[in-house]
């Protein structure tokens, strides 16, 4: 061998040694890793379009829970720094129009919260100068706030909190569906500190917006605090004149009438009109919401976008009032848009596969601030400016990624039992060998309108990666019902919730079987609320899972219409109320079939979950060991449909690892 030869070889051997040893300092990620992601979110970037304010929440180990506060990035050529450090909540930061403070809401006056409040947090706003100081407190106001906005003139700020009312040593008793604590509207002068109150009533405010020349608010109301009332929600106008105030809403201008909830109104740069997002596809409960417009006098609203399959989920005017820029998941991405009062067809302004959570933009759209992540990059913040179209990451907040041994992630179609063709992803196992089968773990998602998209993935209710680390393949299909593929498909469910998304779910598993990718005899199921739910029919109708493992989910729909916060979803999947609609309320419960169950089943639940009450697992629960089914109910305190707090999360990824672990593969 040649001098040469054995320089290029050895130099060749020494490349491959060092790509071998970088792939064995990858390590499997663990729940710890999950929990102790920084997430960002909620971007707002400045009014002259050079600096970003947005929120980092982390894991604070020490005392159990999610610490989150406000972090600052000024270009791409600086790191991003962090703004507040107090051990609590501090969020929700928005600029003033003159670009020199940050307004947020912060936990750090407690003191005034109402524990007879229905509101969760106390957070009260506090003023913040972005050349350095500590905040100020602007408000003490005696219930939490749940929202603000600056006015456009820069001299007020325009609250939605809750009625304050005395405090009691004890709680009274309720008067089921007339005691109510309605939220208002309220302005706060950010000069003197002074707050007035500017609306009173029995409606219960939602969401808001100032009209640019500050004179007007248009808000969206419903009749009361309760969910179940979510479909009585219209859209009003009132003046901000604060010498006739309070301005009862009984006699606020009413914009709309029907149409669903109505949501995120929106007064147009010019004056001229309002939006607003709606259902407008028969249906006025399910399917994409659209943009709507309407006069500011009222009137009949023009829908856009109607052949738009994309959900949208936020938008913005442009300042010529001509435009949006809206944010919308198509498939399994999301993306930002523009789009023309003029109806046009909506335009990418972001193309790469992933997931944009939240955005903001400037008035002219020329710059555009947003959160976004796919499944090698955990949430971070990015800017694009229209002059070069091409977005940049202003922050880097996960390197520990880069240390773990992640699987492909392939977004997968297949046809359904009628045709139909069915979307989802498949997460492949670390070190993946064509032809090689593996256990599988089907994740099922809540909703039922929601979607799994092409982001990080790793949350305590689904974290495939750590099964994929471990030689699992993980499927997380998008079945009739979910977002994302338009009307249709979303409403497709209607009276065949059971039917349909089961033969979803079984020809996507069949179709991985057949593709040689997954071991038959090694499925498990797994999923949160509607995935419950589908999760316990799916072992009801089939012995085919070794074990589910799913949280929160229906059992008896009869029982859940009598007692949950919603059920207006309930009678759509099932033709009316349960004296209309018995039969079928019986015939799609997973109750009716649990006698057939012979699969091991692990059960979790919040202990004050009023989406789905803890009762519909105890039922489960009870029903499935009465047969002799090995199963195990898990309850967590004070948790309601979701779980909050760090160690219950990292809990729950735990007992769902070890319990599929030891089904399919005995460890």
């Amino acid at each position: 061998m040649t001098i040469r030869f054995r320089f290029l070889f050895v130099s060749l051997l020494s490349c491959s040694l060092v790509v071998i040893a970088f792939s064995l300092s990858k390590r499997p990620m663990t729940v710890e890793d999950v929990v102790g992601l920084n997430r960002a979110s909620d971007a707002q970037i400045s009014p002259d379009g050079r600096r970003v304010s947005f929120v980092v929440t982390s894991w604070d180990r020490e005392s159990d829970r999610f610490n989150s506060d406000i972090w600052l990035a000024y270009d791409t050529r600086e790191p991003a720094i962090r703004l507040t450090s107090h051990p609590g909540r501090d969020d929700h930061p928005r600029w003033s129009t003159d670009g020199r403070r940050i307004a947020f809401l912060s936990e750090r006056a407690n003191d005034v919260r109402d524990p007879l409040s229905s509101s969760s947090s106390g957070g009260q706003i506090f003023l913040l100068n972005t050349q350095g100081g500590e905040p100020t407190k602007l408000t003490s106001f005696k219930s939490a706030i749940r929202s603000f906005e600056w006015s456009p003139d820069g001299q007020s700020i325009a609250i939605i909190a809750e009625e304050p009312r005395e405090k009691l040593k004890t709680k009274p008793p309720l008067v089921v569906d007339e005691d109510h604590l309605s939220a208002q509207l309220w302005i706060v002068d950010v000069k003197t500190n002074e707050v007035k109150q500017l609306t009173r009533g029995s409606r219960h405010i939602v969401s808001f917006n100032w009209s640019q020349d500050s004179s007007q608010i248009v808000f969206t109301a419903r009749a009361t605090p309760k969910l179940l009332d979510n479909h009585t929600t219209e859209v009003f106008v009132v003046p901000t004149d604060l010498k006739a105030a309070p301005y009862d809403t009984a006699g606020a201008r009413q914009i709309t009438e029907g149409n669903g909830a109505e949501s995120e109104p929106r007064f147009s740069p010019d004056g001229r009109w309002i939006a607003f997002l709606a259902h407008s596809d028969e249906d006025p409960n399910v399917g994409p919401l659209r943009i709507h417009v309407v006069s500011r006098s009222g009137g009949e609203p023009r829908v856009l976008g109607k052949n738009f399959d994309g959900y949208i989920t936020s938008y913005r005017w442009v300042f010529d009032s001509l435009r949006f820029v809206i944010l919308a998941g198509v498939g399994v991405n999301s993306r930002i848009y523009t789009m023309s009062v003029f109806d046009q067809k909506p335009l990418a302004l972001t193309r790469d596969e992933g997931v944009t959570t939240n955005f903001s933009a400037t008035l002219d759209a020329m710059n555009i601030a947003f959160v976004h992540e796919n499944p090698r990059l955990s949430t971070e913040v990015a800017y694009l400016s229209a002059r070069i179209m091409v977005p940049v990451f202003l922050t880097h907040l996960n390197p520990q990624i880069e240390q773990f041994a992640l699987g492909q992630v392939e977004a997968v179609k297949w046809r359904s039992n009628d045709g139909t063709e069915i979307e989802g992803l498949l997460v492949y196992p670390v070190g993946y060998q064509t032809g090689k089968r593996y256990p599988l773990v089907t994740y099922i998602h809540g909703g039922p309108e929601s979607a799994y998209v092409r982001g990080f993935n790793a949350s305590w209710g689904a974290f495939p990666q750590i099964y994929a680390a471990h030689g699992y393949v993980v499927f997380m299909p998008n079945f009739r019902g979910s977002a994302n593929y338009g009307a249709k498909f979303a409403q497709a469910n209607a009276k065949l919730a059971g039917k349909v998304d089961y033969e979803d779910l079984l020809s996507g598993i069949d179709d991985l079987i057949k593709r040689g990718i997954a071991d038959e005899n090694r499925l498990a199921v797994a999923g949160w609320s509607y995935g419950g739910y589908l999760s316990a029919w799916l072992i009801g109708q089939t012995n085919r899972f070794k074990c589910a493992a799913y949280g929160a989910g229906l059992s008896n729909a009869v029982s859940y219409w009598g007692t949950a916060d919603i059920v207006a979803q309930r009678e759509r999947l099932h033709g009316g109320t349960p004296w209309e609609a018995r039969k079928t309320f019986d015939e799609q419960s997973p109750l009716t079939y649990l006698a057939r169950v012979k699969t091991p089943t692990l059960i979790f639940h919040g202990e004050k979950d009023e989406r789905v009450p803890v009762g519909q697992s105890q039922e489960t629960y009870r029903t499935l060991k009465r047969l002799g089914v090995t199963t195990q109910l898990v309850i967590y305190p004070d948790q309601g449909h979701g779980l909050t707090i760090p160690s219950y999360q990292i809990d729950k990824m735990r007992r769902e690892f070890a319990w599929i672990e030891k089904c399919l593969n005995g460890r």
